[in-house]
């Protein structure tokens, strides 16, 4: 009964809404914690940080693309994950919310890597999460690659392969002879907020200083075209285009919001529509 190719990556859903989508009456035996469809090879973690008052809190943590989760306190399913611990006997996938209040969010695979097995308390178990999206920050995921933990049972290859496009992307921005060319064509201002750093802080210091941001489509078998695949930025508004992997904002949107806000310093603002 339950079709987990029915959900969207990254996309929130209420326990209603999945018992909905997966033919059940009521919600309740979703969510309470590790979910075990009748029949199936499927575990489905519900993870939530923090709990409706009353209830008994668990410590669990998110970093990165790592979970720790503290098990059931009558120890029910530590048998149920340990099973999978290294082998994957079950696909586990994750759903996560910061609050009870919350719609969880859909995170994919989970792939459990470390587990601390007690009598006397919660055990904890660790997994790994297969979906790099989860990590919203570029700068985030690279340090992630780079101090990946070899001894995880989590396959290097899904890094790797996960982080390929975010990999090339960085590749033709840090390319000396494209800089040089796209700075040549395009000169040294801002695109998006009209910043000069010579202006700013003379040219002395900071003449043919900008960043270049890669605008192409990603296609990995030829050289990028200077003259579209490229503009250049200053390292604050590069910053934001970076900031959100799962929706990245792109350059002229961007550039709405800087325009909005040097009208209106609404600085409470959250989000903003530019439909």
């Amino acid at each position: 009964m339950v079709d987990m190719n029915v959900l969207t990556l990254n996309q929130t859903y209420t326990a209603k809404q999945l018992a909905s989508l997966w033919g059940y009456k009521s919600h309740h035996a979703l969510v309470k914690g590790v979910f075990h469809p009748k029949g199936s090879d499927i575990l489905i973690l519900f993870v939530t940080k923090e709990r409706q008052p009353g209830s008994t809190q668990f410590k669990n943590e998110l970093r990165g693309n790592m979970i720790k989760i503290e098990g059931a306190d009558k120890h029910g399913t530590d048998q149920l994950l340990l099973a999978n611990q290294g082998q994957d006997k079950d696909k586990i996938y994750l759903f996560y919310r910061e609050k009870h209040t919350l719609p969880f969010t859909f995170l994919g695979r989970v792939h459990l890597v470390q587990s601390f097995i007690y009598t006397d308390k919660s055990s904890e178990f660790e997994f790994f999460i297969e979906n790099l999206e989860s990590i919203e920050d570029d700068m985030a995921l690279l340090d992630y690659v780079i101090h990946y933990d070899e001894n995880l049972s989590a396959s290097l290859d899904v890094v790797c392969h996960s982080a390929k496009d975010l990999t090339y992307h960085l590749k033709c921005e840090r390319d000396i002879n494209n800089r040089e060319q796209v700075t040549r064509l395009l000169g040294y201002s801002c695109a998006i907020c009209g910043f000069n750093y010579a202006k700013a802080y003379g040219k002395d210091l900071a003449k043919d200083f900008i960043d270049i941001h890669y605008i192409g489509d990603g296609k990995q078998d030829g050289n990028p075209d200077i003259s579209k695949d490229f503009v250049p930025v200053c390292a604050n508004c590069h910053r934001m285009l970076h900031h959100k992997r799962s929706h990245n904002i792109s350059v002229e949107d961007l550039k709405k919001r800087v325009a909005y806000y040097k009208k209106e310093p609404d600085y409470e603002q959250l989000t903003l529509s530019f439909e």
